[in-house]
């Protein structure tokens, strides 16, 4: 096993900083009671992840390894784009050991920061089929060789891993994306969602992709929330993300995407969100 470290990364040992954790910690645990995983919570108790305790980088890393084979890349800074997939291609996590400061809050500038990344998704990586997936995307990086699939990856990984929802057949769903387990903002914005703004995830990529082309991406509207019913669907639409990724490196076969029928996807989404309306009233 190697533990990576670059530099000299920055470790919160001051007294503040574990202050700083534990609101951070019992803020989200109070948000999350509805919206989590119940495999979240275990997983944070198996990796010892507690409010009283500052995590322990070098502990978590012997640990991740012992139970996944995959080793944290932890750095004081968030690292470069193709560095970060490069890492989760070679089943790595990149990790960063700085955690904000009471000014920082609600926002800590530059990315993400400690509490970000090791309650956010540490405890996933626990999961196979999460594990499995984030490989799978680490290596679809090697696909975006044109400013235009870069900006689908893009599109993709915050649809996924930052704002991905889980909804077993007929269950509620439940998050999974690391911006909604640790920012109570997100965490707001997709409860005051409209059903509308839910959509299953399969098709997911090709729905990116032309939004992309129509209207230059998705930020100009309600923001939309992909469901998936499981992990293997998960995999699954990174394998779809990897052709679509295929057709963004050639200009004249991506031109044409515009007028490519949607595969259907707008008459599931409308079956989806009805039923996820009443999942939502019923819960």
């Amino acid at each position: 096993m190697t533990f990576h470290l670059l530099a000299r990364p920055h470790h919160p040992a001051a007294p503040a900083s574990g202050t700083v954790w534990k609101m951070l910690f019992d803020r989200q645990q109070a948000l999350l009671h509805r919206w989590a995983r119940p495999e979240f919570g275990r997983a944070l108790a198996e990796l010892g992840l507690r409010r009283d305790t500052l995590p322990n980088l070098s502990g978590l890393s012997q640990l991740i390894y012992q139970r996944t084979g995959w080793t944290l890349f932890v750095t004081g800074a968030p690292v470069a784009e193709a560095v970060y997939y490069a890492a989760l291609a070679k089943r790595e996590l990149p990790v960063v050991s700085r955690l904000r400061t009471f000014s920082e809050f609600d926002q800590p500038p530059g990315g993400p920061d400690l509490f970000a990344d090791v309650f956010g998704r540490l405890p996933l990586l626990l999961e196979p089929g999460y594990a499995e997936a984030l490989q799978a995307l680490g290596q679809a990086w090697e696909l975006a060789t044109t400013p235009a699939a870069v900006a689908l990856l893009r599109r993709f990984a915050r649809a996924t891993l930052e704002l991905g929802m889980l909804a077993p057949a007929g269950g509620q769903p439940q998050f999974y994306g690391a911006t909604l387990l640790t920012s109570p903002r997100q965490l707001h914005a997709l409860a005051a969602a409209e059903p509308a703004q839910y959509r299953p995830l399969v098709g997911a990529a090709h729905h990116l992709s032309l939004s992309a082309v129509s209207a230059g991406g998705l930020s100009d509207g309600p923001a939309t929330y992909f469901v998936a019913h499981g992990w293997a669907e998960f995999m699954g639409e990174i394998q779809q993300l990897r052709a679509e990724l295929r057709q963004a490196q050639r200009p004249e076969v991506g031109s044409r995407l515009l007028a490519t029928p949607a595969a259907n996807t707008d008459g599931r989404a409308h079956s989806f969100a009805a039923r996820l309306s009443s999942l939502r009233q019923a819960g």
